[in-house]
């Protein structure tokens, strides 16, 4: 098959796959497969490799447009909603503080809910929402031209990284020609000496070229010019331990570390050469030989290299690997690109369907409850210690305890509330959910847990609402359960479930509407 052919094969093979129904997934994969002509060594080598279906439209897309490359499934052997939980803790991923609000977090520690304002965690950055953490994490959504070489091999390789490829990622920043070191006098070129720290430390010299563009900025931040006030002198490219305290900024912090004395790695860094060297090495010794070895691990502590996991995370800035990926993508020639470049591309257990999706609405993430009062009919508030980030909760009442009456206030005036009102309490478990939508469509979920004490009266089936009489009432709540608008306690739903089938839904209402009417004589 030529290779126009194998693309567009592969495009529209793509296409049918993402559209396609699980249960149909496998049949229609291999008729497609034979139908196209596709690649089947290829075919055979992702599902060799233990690639998901999810992964494979992309995938085939690279292949088709790139049949050199080797792509590793990266096996991690984590789940998914564990990986995510542990990278939304608050401080582990930042956006910049004029990001879309929707890719703010309001967790507790990130969001100051009473004012409506975000705590600065780093200078000018606040902590990273859970929507934009999904999307950057999930490896699916960068298996493209664009973004692939987050997950490229970042070792050191003489035969593919060249001094002209430094040169294309140092155009037009501060770092494109030579510079001389104030404490020496020697004059070296700035792509001469990544290609020599590359050498020393192992580390891919595109990788630390585009890490310092990216930390650095274009024309340079305090440290890496070294002309932080009080530590003039000094340098730090990589933004080593540099973070902001209470008493010191990130780039005093990256120079008090630059006068430490560590020969390893050429410490103190008195001038530019020694801090891309040492920092390099560093660099190399901290992530590259600790299997974090790629773009995506290094933001992304999910391998154990004998470090644990998530913690050892090279920048917090959610996005920086992606930066990156697109500044080494433009390093290469053509006839590196033509090459056989190896691409390690993470899988973890019991992922999304689908690829997260990017954040994109203008509102917040909100959901937050200012207030919210659950007043039984004897007058007392259960919730009367409230805490806003606390979602469960559990009581048990007495038996003469009729019902509840749920007042719930959002802290955002653009958030809405369901399930809140007035709910009655059967004997025994109850169980109900009251939802807050933020204006950017996120939901918080509040589930309370009541126990009502005693055995009390034993309803008849169709008594949904325990009013010990079957009516229009009752086929009505059953309708509103149904499209979503009210919930049912395990009780309810019992009494609702008048077919006998297990389950509530509108062929119950229309039974109950049935006997109301008399067609039928008994539920």
């Amino acid at each position: 098959m030529n290779g126009l052919f194998r693309r567009a094969a592969a495009a529209l093979l793509s296409a049918v796959m993402l559209c396609t129904p699980a249960s149909l997934m496998a049949g229609a994969e291999e008729a497609a497969l034979d139908t196209l002509g596709a690649d089947t060594a290829f075919e055979n080598y992702m599902k060799t490799q233990g690639f998901p279906d999810s992964y494979k439209p992309y995938l085939r897309t690279m292949h088709a447009n790139h049949p050199n490359w080797v792509f590793t499934a990266q096996k991690t052997g984590l789940d998914w909603n564990t990986v995510l939980a542990e990278e939304c803790v608050v401080g582990r991923n930042l956006v910049h503080d004029g990001a879309p609000n929707s890719w703010k977090s309001c967790e507790k520690g990130a969001f100051d809910a009473p004012s409506g304002t975000w705590y600065g965690l780093d200078g000018t950055w606040v902590a990273a929402s859970e929507g934009i953490i999904a999307y950057y994490l999930d490896p699916r959504n960068f298996i493209n031209d664009d973004y692939i070489f987050m997950f490229e091999n970042q070792s050191y390789n003489k035969s593919v990284h060249k001094k002209s490829g430094v040169k294309a990622i140092l155009k037009g920043t501060f770092m494109s020609g030579d510079f001389t070191a104030p404490d020496t006098g020697v004059k070296y070129n700035y792509a001469q000496t990544f290609m020599d720290a590359a050498k020393k430390s192992g580390v891919s010299p595109y990788h630390l070229a585009s890490r310092c563009r990216n930390e650095q900025g274009v024309n340079g931040a305090p440290q890496s010019l070294g002309t932080v006030p009080g530590y003039e002198g000094y340098f730090n490219f990589f933004d080593i331990n540099a973070y902001y305290t209470s008493t010191m900024t990130a780039g005093e912090m990256a120079c008090r570390y630059a006068m430490t004395e560590d020969p390893t790695y050429w410490l103190p860094w008195t001038n530019q050469y020694k801090s891309i060297i040492g920092g390099s090495i560093f660099l190399g010794e901290g992530f590259i030989n600790r299997q974090q070895d790629t773009l995506y691990l290094q933001k992304f502590d999910v391998i154990d290299g004998g470090n644990g996991l998530y913690y050892h995370q090279y920048m917090t800035c959610v996005f920086g690997q992606a930066n990156e990926a697109v500044e080494m993508k433009n390093a290469y020639t053509d006839a590196v690109l033509a090459s056989a470049i190896e691409f390690k591309i993470p899988v973890y257990n019991n992922m999304p369907s689908a690829a997260c999706t990017k954040p994109s609405s203008t509102g917040d993430n909100n959901n937050l409850l200012t207030r919210f009062d659950a007043i039984t009919s004897d007058g007392v508030d259960l919730l009367a210690n409230f805490y806003r980030y606390t979602q469960e909760y559990s009581f048990t009442v007495e038996s003469k305890v009729s019902y509840v009456n749920f007042n719930c206030i959002p802290y955002s005036t653009a958030a809405t509330v369901s399930g809140a009102g007035k709910k009655n309490l059967e004997y025994g478990d109850n169980t109900f959910v009251v939802k807050v939508k933020a204006s950017s469509g996120v939901i918080r979920t509040y589930t309370l847990k009541i126990k009502r004490k005693g055995s009390g009266t034993t309803y008849s089936k169709g008594d949904v609402n325990a009013d010990k009489k079957i009516d229009v009432k009752d086929a009505l709540m059953v309708m509103n359960y149904t499209s979503g608008k009210i919930s049912l306690t395990s009780a309810q739903k019992t009494r609702a479930d008048v077919t006998g089938d297990g389950k509530v839904d509108v062929k119950d209402s229309l039974r109950i509407m049935q006997y109301i009417s008399g067609k039928i004589k008994k539920l």
